[in-house]
């Protein structure tokens, strides 16, 4: 269990790596210092030091402005960030629920990659305790947001598709695309088998109160009451698990996980803070938009609320995080590549699920873990493959193609399912 602890943190330190190299690359493109350039020492009049100090400050706010126009317009997908106007157009000059749906779907990435900037803006003007519980509450932060939502308007097939669609995406698809675009570039590539093993081994501990009610209930014919109760004790132990590693990771085991090197901030604290906020907000608006137009969408297209949260909503949270892991397995960094795929699998079964469950007892809403069976049969069928792909500690574009294509059987299943609305 021990090796588990440490490869469950390792994936944790991948994602927080990704996105350290994501703000390096910012800083590359916006090079002043946010302290300014000048390294003088100055031994001369006060009006001389002066001028250095507001020379400092100028530089300084420059910085601030730089970094906060990567955030928002420096990669490819802050394209979509002009169909905000036409958000709010389609959904009060009443367009349809089609274009409603699609347009604050693709409004909702650049955001959930401003977020995550400025997450780590905010992370790196506190110590690492604080820092790592920045990171675990912000960082499925659009996920769940978008859960509440749809959980708030009784979507309760569409949160349970899209908790395992985010397993089914991570799992297949960007572990596969790791493997095909990494191995077209390198003909053959190795990464930690012990810490990959293990972290399955996690994954599927965790993954046992994500599926415990679903052979109870029917094997038994309890009532849904008790299916209740179980999903929301089981959620409970999960919330409960999770807190135990953060405590191990960031205080009593914390000299296991140090970090060399100390993160300079790119803003002020308050900036970072009311950035953080308000695309917090702008999140919750949009994916309230999102969210409402799922029924006439799912209704007007003949698409299953199921195939909509299970493979169409995953890609809204984590699209540039998943680019940038197919980006380090081309530069042939497996083990960061797969501590994203994999360690985001067990984020999300470790905490987004539980909390979906237990934001739903709190507002009275019916929100159980008792999935339909084609999908938990699915799911163990997908974990046991991968684990199998990832027992000689190699991967080539072949193993990439065959989990790409066993992500799209899955979803080809999915589009054709039928299940009853809670």
């Amino acid at each position: 269990m021990s090796s588990a602890y440490d490869s469950l943190f390792a994936s944790v330190h991948a994602l927080r790596a990704v996105k350290k190299m994501q703000r390096k690359e910012r800083s590359l493109r916006n090079p002043t210092s946010l302290f300014g350039s000048t390294s003088r020492t100055v031994d001369s009049d006060p009006n001389e030091s002066s001028a250095l100090l507001s020379s400092n400050s100028e530089h300084g706010q420059e910085s601030t402005f730089g970094t906060i126009i990567q955030i928002v317009f420096g990669k490819s997908v802050s394209i979509f960030l002009l169909l905000i106007p036409f958000a709010f157009m389609a959904r009060y000059m009443a367009w349809g629920d089609t274009w409603v749906f699609w347009i604050n779907f693709f409004v909702m990435i650049p955001l959930a990659s401003i977020l995550g900037d400025f997450t780590e803006e905010v992370a790196a003007h506190t110590n690492q305790v604080i820092g790592g519980l920045v990171n675990a509450t912000f960082g499925n932060a659009v996920e769940v947001v978008v859960a509440i939502q749809a959980l708030l308007a009784n979507q309760i097939r569409v949160v349970q598709a899209s908790m395992i669609g985010s397993i089914f995406s991570n799992l297949l698809l960007v572990l596969g695309c790791c493997f095909f675009f990494g191995g077209i570039k390198h003909p053959e590539q190795s990464f930690n088998g012990t810490a990959a093993t293990a972290n399955m081994t996690l994954l599927l501990l965790s993954s046992m109160a994500f599926v415990l009610p679903t052979p109870f209930a029917e094997y038994y014919e309890i009532s849904d009451e008790h299916v209740l109760m179980i999903s929301r004790t089981a959620a409970i132990f999960l919330m409960t698990m999770y807190a135990q590693l953060l405590l191990f990771q960031l205080k009593t085991h914390s000299f296991l996980f140090d970090e060399e090197g100390d993160e300079v901030p790119g803003m002020p604290l308050s900036i970072a803070t009311f950035g953080l906020l308000l695309t917090t907000l702008l999140i919750t608006v949009f994916s309230d938009m999102l969210v409402e137009s799922i029924d006439g969408f799912t209704e007007s297209s003949g698409i299953s609320p199921t195939f909509v949260g299970l493979i169409i909503l995953p890609i809204v949270g984590n699209a540039v995080e998943h680019i940038t892991a197919i980006t380090v397995a081309m530069k042939n960094k497996m083990d960061l590549a797969m501590g994203v795929a994999i360690g985001s699998c067990t984020q999300i079964s470790l905490f987004v699920v539980p909390l979906t469950v237990l934001v739903g007892w709190a507002c009275n809403k019916d929100m159980t873990l008792n999935f339909p069976h084609f999908e938990i049969i699915l799911y163990f069928l997908s974990v046991v493959t991968v684990a199998v792909a990832l027992t000689n500690s190699n991967s080539n574009w072949l193993l990439g193609s065959l989990l790409v294509e066993t992500y799209f059987l899955v979803a080809l299943g999915f589009f054709f399912e039928d299940v009853r609305k809670f």
